[in-house]
């Protein structure tokens, strides 16, 4: 019994059926006119409940008796990974961006490996050793962390373990929320009119990110490699803070005071707004991306003015050009937990990966030119990603907390 890709799953199929093809293609006698019939009933939700069950019995198969729990986990995320892949086109041309939820991965995961391709990593890491390998060289994810220079030059750690108020300059008290956020609070309206500027510094090393909620309720989540130098309080005519790296601003509404956003190559300003600017010293460009509001970009040669869904590009040679079609939650994927990628090249990837996760990246012989579409959470281990990526025939090399891409 054979149905059409995209044609609709029906009623005819029966638990009897589904577990036919499931044994077929199991012990890989499934008949390739069926194949786009089983794919259609594995994301049919009627069926779960049996799947578990038939999965909970093929891994006591002998020929996965020896994969464990770690091996297991990477094939999860490389599901994840394909999955999404698949769906990309639907996905970004829709607002229903969504992970396939990973508590049903756990269940599927196994036939869902099998049909999409991936089933062979189980014997060829058995027979290679590379499972193991990768995983005697694993690297935790990054952390909520960062580092706090006061205007007197005094430096404060900021980490999980440290709440409460930490200093008080200018008339404002600078407390640290059990969220894990940096919150200004207005003390005394009198200090804080009257005195000078002062600023202080928020940084982030590789491997680190932070929250700050600013003296006027901006709110500003700082990425990996990053550092944010703003007022205490702001008391003129504008709110200027400099930005280094990346970061997502969600910025408080006032139309008499713009919000200025400073980077080596451009200046953002804005009345109240969400955008994202990425201004890493290591990009060729400076991007900055539009999701509510409107902000005017400006360069040492050029300006522009952004509508949502936009994105403004800087180059290395000073040309600034918007663009009006992007993927804006692509963009702020890294503030929600994820990495996001579209037709990128390894470089890129490895560029995200390598400020998340605190290593260096080296390259030898021919670079790879696949370009890879998906999504991963950003809270696995090293191991787990460098897995997905091997799937996509990428190859690496791991020593300490270096990491060699070969060819």
């Amino acid at each position: 019994m054979h149905v059409a890709r995209g044609t609709s799953y029906t009623n005819k199929m029966h638990q009897e059926r589904f577990k036919v093809l499931f044994e077929q293609y199991l012990h890989d006698s499934l008949p390739p006119e069926d194949l786009s019939e089983l794919q259609a009933a594995i994301q049919d939700d009627r069926y779960r409940a049996l799947f578990d069950d038939l999965l909970k019995n093929a891994f006591q198969e002998p020929a996965f008796a020896e994969v464990d729990e770690g091996a297991r986990q990477s094939v999860l995320n490389a599901v994840s990974f394909k999955i999404n892949q698949q769906e990309d086109t639907e996905l970004r041309n829709t607002d229903k961006r969504r992970l396939i939820p990973y508590r049903w991965l756990t269940g599927v995961a196994a036939l869902l490996f099998f049909a999409f391709g991936v089933g062979w990593f189980f014997l060829r890491n058995k027979d290679q050793g590379q499972h193991e390998n990768t995983y005697a060289h694993n690297i935790k994810p990054g952390i909520n962390k960062a580092t706090l220079t006061l205007a007197n030059g005094k430096k404060l750690i900021l980490t999980d373990s440290l709440q409460g108020q930490l200093a008080s300059e200018a008339g404002i008290i600078i407390s640290k929320t059990k969220q894990g956020q940096i919150v200004y609070t207005v003390a005394s309206d009198k200090d804080s009119d009257h005195q000078a500027l002062q600023y202080n510094t928020l940084t982030t090393k590789e491997s680190e990110q932070f929250q700050v909620i600013l003296p006027d309720g901006s709110h500003v989540w700082l990425d990996a490699a990053s550092s944010l130098k703003y007022p205490v309080a702001f008391n003129g005519n504008e709110r200027k803070v400099e930005l280094t790296g990346q970061g997502y601003f969600e910025v408080s509404h006032n139309a008499a005071v713009p919000f200025i956003v400073k980077t080596a190559k451009t200046e953002v300003q804005v009345l109240g707004t969400h955008f994202n600017v990425s201004a890493y010293d290591d990009d060729q460009d400076t991007r900055t991306t539009l999701l509510e509001g409107a902000v005017r970009i400006k360069s040492k040669l050029s300006a522009a003015m952004l509508k949502p869904g936009e994105q403004a590009v800087l180059n290395d040679r000073g040309q600034l050009t918007v663009n009006k079609e992007i993927d804006a939650e692509m963009e702020i994927a890294w503030k929600n937990g994820l990495f996001d990628f579209k037709k990128a090249g390894i470089e890129q990837i490895m560029a995200q990966v390598s400020r998340w996760y605190g290593i260096k990246v080296t390259y030898e012989g021919k670079i790879p030119t696949t370009k890879l579409t998906g999504r991963m959470p950003r809270n696995v281990d090293i191991a787990e990603l460098l897995e997905v990526l091997q799937f996509e025939g990428i190859k690496f090399r791991i020593e300490g907390k270096n990491i060699t891409v070969t060819d």
